[in-house]
């Protein structure tokens, strides 16, 4: 049977009763190569209570036959034409009955302790949102690793703050207070929807015990300039100074450019000790 969306029930089966439900969403589309590993590290999840979404745009590399081995694993899925990163994520929090609600991406796995320590840091702290640092790996060797910034607010006004979204997990309050993501953004509708949060008046937290990883090359990593061009344009459009906006813009575009040549010409070693060094410089 199919609701509106075209979803699917999967064969997870229910919860256990008496903890707080945490729904994990995944989108994909054409990733036949990278989602099992990201279906294991959910599968290996020591949470208990967990409802899996995975929306999949109309795939036609084999995925759709990897998530179908897979439902035992699924909650509800579909597989279907969207138009683009933020309508598949819409798709997944309209589907969410958890209580908190985070993702995990199709080239990107989880720590096995990833949900359970996202809770616990949530009930922990009362937060509207948990994040935490990011592991970056580049052809199956790890790089580095970036940490949330715990200062974000003081920052969020003119930039795109190191707030590492794909590990965010936000109680479902913050979704029913500000609403979903703008598909106007192609490429970063995760940072407009924070700068939204923010100005709403949620409250997010850094824990470092929150861990993900992160694997270069995929949407944020291949269209970086874009995504530059986009945060600024979201800025603005939240009231920020346009000068301070687009001279840091400038500056993230200028590394940007950069970094795409050494991930193509240089070992993944040197390309991390470069990366240090960039960072240290730029924030």
């Amino acid at each position: 049977m199919q609701d509106h969306f075209g979803f699917r029930p999967g064969q997870r089966p229910a919860p256990s009763p008496g903890v707080p439900l945490y729904t994990l969403i995944t989108i994909v589309r054409n990733a036949v190569g990278s989602i099992e590993q990201t279906l294991r590290s959910v599968e290996r999840q020591t949470y208990p209570a967990i409802e899996y979404i995975v929306v999949d745009a109309a795939s036609t590399d084999g995925t759709v036959e990897v998530l179908r081995r897979y439902e035992h694993l699924i909650s509800v899925w579909c597989s279907e034409p969207d138009q683009g990163h933020a309508d598949g994520q819409n798709k997944g929090v309209r589907q969410a009955n958890g209580q908190f609600i985070g993702f995990v991406y199709a080239d990107d796995w989880l720590p096995d302790d990833f949900v359970e320590t996202s809770v616990a840091s949530l009930l922990r702290d009362g937060a509207d949102f948990v994040f935490g640092d990011m592991d970056y790996h580049m052809d199956g060797e790890f790089l580095f690793t970036i940490p949330g910034d715990p200062e974000y607010r003081t920052r969020i006004h003119y930039r795109a703050p190191v707030m590492n979204y794909p590990t965010l997990t936000a109680h479902r309050r913050v979704f029913d207070g500000v609403g979903l993501f703008n598909p106007a953004y192609r490429v970063a509708p995760d940072y407009e929807w924070l700068f939204r949060v923010d100005r709403a008046g949620f409250r997010g937290c850094h824990d470092p015990a929150i861990r993900y990883h992160f694997a270069l090359g995929g949407n944020s990593s291949q269209y970086a300039t874009r995504s530059a061009l986009e945060v600024a344009r979201a800025l603005c459009a939240q009231g920020a100074n346009p000068l301070r906006v687009w001279s840091y813009a400038c500056v993230r575009i200028a590394f940007h450019a950069v970094d795409e040549r050494l991930r193509r010409y240089v070992s993944p070693a040197v390309y991390a000790r470069v990366r240090a060094v960039r960072k240290a410089i730029s924030g």
